[in-house]
């Protein structure tokens, strides 16, 4: 009789294990679904179609959101840009009172463009020179700028109010919101930049010297290129085709182009963002303070490793950790379980 109860107990807990391995299986192949269209989708992750009318209009919000991206090029074609885990956030946000019947997220996908000074789209470095510091055409964050005033321009035709459209993104898309938001305020609300930066790891420089070994540079003043190239003796060209050497000192001309766009940022006249930032982000964490002592800005500063990553026991970590260097993690708290704490702060910022 016991070794019968006995059998059966093992066979409902292996049931059970197996169900909970079937949920847990599919729940992660859910959140791994990927979106590679530009449109308005639907809170179940659907995308509408292009010519969706609006019961409202003037009562409905859009939440534009850029991804990140790779900087002046185009990404793989199998790389995906929108996961339902990367856009989960943005999907709640949108569900939040901002003050408005109905609200839309609308994703822009722009991993096909390429900026023209990367004529070879073969190259293992992120970054070509442009000879005299003149970028020699239109940049890719240029370009998204274009496609997003023509996405926007189509709203507001629909009849969407441009004061109801908030622009977003994350990564590069965190830094083309800062633009835009500096460039065109008065087509957009405001912005959210989830840790804006399109440059590279600012943060902490690696390089490869003539030794052989890493070093990290952090002498940045004001936040402009300081050329180290005979401090840390840099023996490759921009040509190099060494994975390890260093990309940016290739690309001086690009770091001149991003302390040019600060400029832009800085000296706008109106200037409604908030800025989603964490001081352990390898790639602007370091770098992007300016941000800060903008008065209208409104500066999130999110928990770090001294905090375990960690507001109210939930986990602020998107990514898992990786080595200093390129590292994820404090780059992907939009995509982490504690971004929700800081929505009353979004929410409040937009209504006032």
């Amino acid at each position: 009789m016991a070794k019968r109860i006995s059998l059966k107990l093992e066979r409902v807990i292996f049931s059970i294990f197996i169900i909970f391995i079937f949920l847990t299986t599919n729940t992660l192949k859910a959140e791994m679904i990927c979106l590679k269209k530009t449109g308005l989708i639907s809170d179940n992750y659907q995308y509408l179609k292009k010519d969706h009318k609006f019961k409202d209009p003037k009562n409905t919000i859009i939440f534009l959101f850029h991804h990140g991206g790779k900087g002046d090029r185009a990404a793989k074609k199998d790389d995906c840009p929108f996961t339902k885990k990367y856009i989960k956030n943005v999907m709640d946000l949108s569900n939040e009172d901002f003050g408005r019947k109905n609200s839309l997220v609308y994703l822009v996908n722009t991993k096909h463009l390429w900026g023209d000074a990367y004529k070879n789209k073969k190259s293992k470095t992120k970054w070509l020179p442009f000879p005299g510091g003149n970028y020699p055409g239109k940049t890719k964050t240029e370009k998204k700028i274009d496609l997003t005033n023509q996405i926007i321009d189509n709203l507001i035709q629909r009849g969407i109010d441009s004061n109801n459209i908030i622009i977003s993104g994350h990564s590069c898309g965190g830094w083309l919101t800062l633009l835009y938001v500096a460039q065109y305020p008065e087509k957009v609300r405001g912005g959210i930049a989830y840790h804006p930066a399109c440059y590279g790891e600012l943060s902490v420089y690696k390089i490869w010297t003539e030794k052989g070994k890493d070093d990290y540079l952090w002498d940045f003043n004001d936040h402009e290129y300081k050329d180290n190239s005979k401090k840390v003796g840099i023996s490759k060209t921009c040509d190099t085709k060494d994975k390890y050497a260093w990309e940016y000192a290739c690309a001086k001309n690009y770091l001149q182009k991003r302390a040019s766009e600060i400029k832009i940022i800085k000296n706008a006249k109106k200037l409604e963002l908030v800025v989603i930032h964490n001081d352990d982000d390898g790639y602007e964490g370091k770098t992007s303070k300016w941000l800060k002592d903008i008065k209208s800005v409104e500066f999130i500063e999110t928990p770090t490793k001294n905090l375990d990553y960690k507001i109210n026991k939930k986990s602020c970590t998107g990514a898992k950790y990786k080595d200093w260097y390129g590292t994820e993690i404090g780059h992907t708290i939009n995509a982490s379980k504690c971004m929700s704490e800081f929505f009353p702060r979004i929410v409040k910022y937009f209504k006032n």
